[in-house]
């Protein structure tokens, strides 16, 4: 997935550097996503969360191998990075 400027942008705020950005698309494209388990694909992990808790789950999960995230209701999206690291 392409960032967009205003992903880059709100990145940024969050302390990440221009330098993160490609490390960053590039665990987009070879993280696996699940719920209860279950594997979805990349849209329902934004549809789930949103665009904002999105970046914040695979920002971390690009540095960090994997991560979590929730939306309101309580369903957590799990972020596998490990791909990106072999």
């Amino acid at each position: 997935m392409k960032l967009t400027n205003n992903d880059k942008e709100l990145l940024k705020e969050w302390g990440y550097q221009d330098d993160d950005m490609k490390q960053i698309e590039q665990a987009t494209r070879k993280t696996d996503y699940e719920i209860d388990g279950e594997k979805i694909s990349t849209k329902k992990a934004l549809d789930v969360l949103g665009r904002e808790k999105y970046l914040n789950g695979i920002s971390r999960s690009a540095f960090h191998w994997s991560s979590t995230r929730s939306n309101e209701n309580g369903k957590t999206v799990y972020f596998d990075s490990s791909r990106l690291f072999k």
